[in-house]
């Protein structure tokens, strides 16, 4: 029998014909690669040998078995500024599957390209102001440098605001994989080498990003079991509205996340929507049997998944294989 999760069924003389979609069919043709990059920077140098002598018990250590650095500036600016961009990749992943190409580069939903471009374009200009608040105050944090570090100080390591504002990138991409038509031109036998070549490099992205979306309902619900839990003294557990709203959002964005047109998963997501109708936090706060309810669906979900669940190491993909 035919596995009919990624297939569509036709009729032909009456009779049910089945034809296989491959998992990569979705990454090729409904979403885009979009490379997300920042940098800031670097607060942090090495410490020259002659700027430091080390002894235990009065003997010297060795310099060359040491690596020493040492953190140019105190800046609660800096800090925010890198906090900033880790929650922004975060979020982005929200909208996005991970790629494993190399970091930064994700799977974007062709559908979902103008709401992480409307997004990335605030949190832009939201960490503009940010590095304006740091450029502010560099000279100051400079001058407290020299006390802080005493010997270890060295003016050439503090380079002029104009350099520091530079080192502060934001870089979003677009980009698009297939094999270039005029190789066939070229040769026909390279071309259907390249062209081999690629569908094993996308129908092996296709399986990692299909564990990955189900490896993400997966903590989503396990995280609302425990959390609609009780405690050892029966009372009922703390949660956060964001528990809710983040299923909700997770629930919302499925069917145009869902790359690899993945029924077995959408048919769970169907299940959640239906126990989550409805269903708001203070609902789940006052209502018991709404709470043991809904923690037993999810209690199903979860022993479905269990199994959907492949427990394998990532495989990079390295586009020059």
């Amino acid at each position: 029998m035919l596995n009919t999760e990624n297939s569509d069924t036709t009729q032909a003389n009456s009779v049910a014909v089945t034809v296989e979609k491959p998992m990569s069919e979705g990454l090729l043709t409904k979403a885009v690669i979009i490379s997300f990059k920042t940098g800031r920077f670097g607060n942090t140098r090495r410490v020259g040998k002659s700027q430091i002598e080390i002894s235990v018990n009065g003997d010297r250590i060795d310099q060359d078995a040491l690596k020493t650095n040492k953190e140019l500036l105190d800046s609660k600016e800096l800090q925010a500024i890198g906090s900033f961009d880790a929650k922004t990749r975060v979020r982005l992943l929200t909208y996005c599957l991970p790629s494993y190409i190399d970091e930064g580069y994700y799977f974007l939903p062709i559908t979902l390209v103008e709401d992480v471009n409307f997004y990335l374009s605030r949190k832009q200009r939201e960490r503009e102001r940010m590095v304006e608040m740091f450029c502010g105050v560099y000279r100051q944090l400079q001058t407290a440098a020299k006390d802080r570090l005493g010997p270890l100080y060295r003016e050439s390591d503090y380079p002029a605001v104009e350099e520091v504002r530079r080192s502060f990138t934001w870089v979003v991409r677009y980009i698009s994989f297939s094999v270039p038509g005029s190789l066939r031109d070229v040769s026909s036998s390279l071309f259907e080498q390249e062209k081999e070549r690629q569908e094993k490099m996308w129908e092996e992205a296709a399986e990692e990003v299909r564990q990955a979306l189900r490896e993400s309902m997966a903590g989503l619900v396990q995280h609302a079991i425990e959390k609609l839990n009780y405690q050892t003294n029966g009372k009922p557990q703390i949660f956060r509205d964001s528990m809710v709203a983040n299923m909700a959002e997770f629930l919302d964005l499925f069917d145009r996340r869902n790359l690899t047109n993945d029924a077995s998963l959408a048919a769970l997501v169907g299940q959640a929507r239906q126990l989550m109708a409805g269903v708001d936090p203070a609902t789940l706060r006052s209502d018991v049997v709404a709470r043991d309810r809904i923690r037993a669906g999810f209690q199903g979900i979860q022993a479905t998944m269990d199994s959907m669940l492949v427990d394998k190491p990532v495989r990079a993909i390295d586009l020059d294989d």
